[in-house]
């Protein structure tokens, strides 16, 4: 059965951005249906020096993000590589940009040098196109420091923590898709007016954490990194591995505490309410991590499970690459054409009418020679 075209088979996309958030966006929209060129400096996009590399010294990260793109290579730093950059954006549904507005400007590829008033056009930034920093450049971990992500993330007595591979990217890139998007709908549902989308990554990690600000804004009593890796706090060491356990309802509590043999804990009435828990856990935690350690994560998820109790294994790379239940949804996704060695993860949703697809890998470098769209 032929495969239906996706949600977005209509747009043209042309991302001039060199980041990560950008290429996440535009891969959401290819993997949708959207055409999209990835326009790239004769050097290739920073992506695909990023290690680490494949058997073929390939770029991983850039195999991921690139992937059902197109390439074109343009030297915006030349007046004709401008141009030609100029006349893309202007037949474009969709352009995406990483430029600061100056950057921007600079290349005649602002909004109203452009000129399509139907033009969506989201800027993929750190710190947005306004404000003291929008001139000011930053990565995953600056951004990480500044929105208080790292603030509020690892322990009391070590130093923040930074964000992992490209966590940053991909929360800005998500809200960037979802914004070009909306901007689409309004495009449709208003005569062809397009709009400028204005995507900070700062803004997006701020947001991302708000119930933690709020409750510094409305109590004084600002979130902070947590004091101990307790059973309360995070998971713990068990027979293989480490394994978190949710105590916050008070049926977790006492089917837990029974099913590790502790029903002294499960019935004491100073446990009841999750207030106490809290309050109380020096009196409870060594007892109930040392029950907890002696259990294979794998069975005590199963048992916790049957319990219907909120628990979650810590799963390695190769446990995760082998989890039945992603394996089941049919998560993972093989090339087409690929000997299956490689695998990619799969859509972050589904949509029954409308399918997203794997169709192709990262573009050869400029394997549109001469072209300014795919034939």
């Amino acid at each position: 059965m032929d495969t239906p075209p996706g949600t977005l088979a209509d747009l043209l996309v042309i991302d001039f951005s060199d980041s990560a958030a950008g290429a996440w966006c535009s891969r959401m929209l290819a993997d949708f249906g959207a055409t999209v060129i990835v326009v790239e400096p004769p050097g290739g996009h920073p992506l695909r020096s990023e290690p680490p590399f494949d058997a073929a010294g390939r770029s991983i990260a850039a195999e991921y993000l690139l992937a059902n793109k197109r390439s074109l290579v343009l030297d915006l730093e030349t007046r004709d590589g401008r141009l030609a950059a100029l006349g893309l954006a202007r037949r474009a549904s969709v352009v995406i940009s990483s430029f600061a507005p100056a950057e921007l400007a600079r290349r005649g590829l602002d909004y109203g040098s452009i000129d399509r008033p139907d033009l969506v056009m989201a800027h993929v930034t750190m710190h947005g196109m306004s404000g003291p920093l929008a001139h000011v450049p930053g990565d995953e971990l600056t951004v990480a420091a500044r929105s208080g992500w790292a603030y509020i993330n690892g322990d009391a007595h070590r130093e923040p923590l930074r964000p992992s591979g490209h966590q940053v990217a991909f929360c800005t890139g998500v809200a960037a898709y979802a914004a070009v998007v909306a901007a689409i709908l309004h495009r449709d549902r208003r005569r062809g007016e397009g709009q400028e989308v204005d995507i900070a990554a700062l803004d997006v990690m701020v947001s991302t954490y708000a119930p933690a600000l709020l409750r510094a804004q409305y109590t004084g009593s600002p979130l902070g990194r947590r004091d101990s890796a307790d059973v309360t706090a995070g998971p713990v060491p068990v027979a293989d591995g480490h394994f978190a356990l949710t105590i916050s309802r008070a049926h977790f509590w006492r089917d837990a505490m029974q099913l590790l043999g502790l029903d002294d804990l499960a019935e004491d009435p100073r446990f009841e309410s999750s207030w106490n828990r809290a309050a109380l856990k020096d009196q409870y935690v060594d007892r109930v991590q040392h029950a907890m350690s002696g259990w294979r994560k794998r069975d005590l998820f199963d048992e916790l499970a049957a319990r219907r109790v909120v628990a979650g294994p810590v799963l390695t790379m190769a446990e995760l690459a082998d989890n039945e239940h992603l394996r089941e949804r049919a998560f993972w996704s093989e090339l087409p054409g690929s000997d299956g060695s490689a695998r990619f993860p799969g859509p972050a949703f589904r949509m029954s009418g409308s399918p997203w697809r794997l169709r192709s890998g990262a573009p050869a470098l400029g394997e549109l020679v001469g072209e300014v769209a795919p034939p």
